[in-house]
């Protein structure tokens, strides 16, 4: 039986269905149509929630896929109630008719969409035998990155640092790498992520 209600996914339904190896290609040809024109794509719009001390940005965008917005949150407090200091939740409806197709948890969405960007440019960009991979922080962007950027680059060595040491060594032990200072990471490496800024939307 058919439903005219948008559909609604939550994060654990986005990780089920969203594919790391599908999203790069998907982002490299988004790149593409943005490069020529083919994308409709305002500079994001940001309120300051203070007090206390919060981001609420909209991202809205027209591609020749669809139609939709990006509404994401920035409360750098919520790390102390142990919740993700980054939200977003992604809002489609049908070019035609303006009318809602889905409304989706967007944290790992764009979680993983940045990662695969950096693929999508890592794999343009990066010598073909490319083996050693600094990663400057140890958080979600960090393990994104790893998966993103093992699918396009068979990497040797990986190096990790972060500002809290016994982060960068448990999250070195997890993939496999070698938590270092950063000046030691990114010496002679071929690739490399850098953690995000607190006050970056994306």
């Amino acid at each position: 039986m058919k439903s005219d209600r948008p559909l609604c996914l939550d994060e654990e339904q986005v990780r089920q269905h969203l594919r790391m190896e599908h999203l790069i290609p998907a982002m490299e040809k988004a790149l593409i149509d943005f490069s020529v024109g083919k994308v409709t794509q305002p500079v994001r719009s940001v309120i300051t929630v203070d007090p206390p001390g919060g981001f609420f940005g909209m991202m809205p965008a027209l591609t020749p896929e669809g139609l939709g917005i990006k509404i994401v949150t920035f409360y750098a407090t919520n790390a102390e109630r142990g919740i993700p200091t980054h939200m977003a939740t992604i809002f489609l409806v049908d070019p035609e008719t303006g009318a809602p197709l889905a409304v989706m948890d967007g944290r790992l969405i764009t979680e993983m969409r940045t990662a695969a960007v950096s693929a999508a440019a890592t794999k343009l960009l990066a010598s073909p035998d490319a083996k050693i991979l600094a990663l400057l922080g140890s958080g979600v962007q960090a393990r994104s990155h790893v998966e993103a950027l093992r699918l396009v680059r068979s990497f040797e060595e990986i190096r990790v640092w972060s500002p809290t040491r016994e982060h960068a060594e448990r999250f070195a032990k997890e993939i496999g790498g070698e938590a270092m200072p950063a000046k030691a990471a990114v010496s002679d490496a071929d690739a490399g992520s850098q953690r995000r800024t607190r006050r970056h939307l994306c």
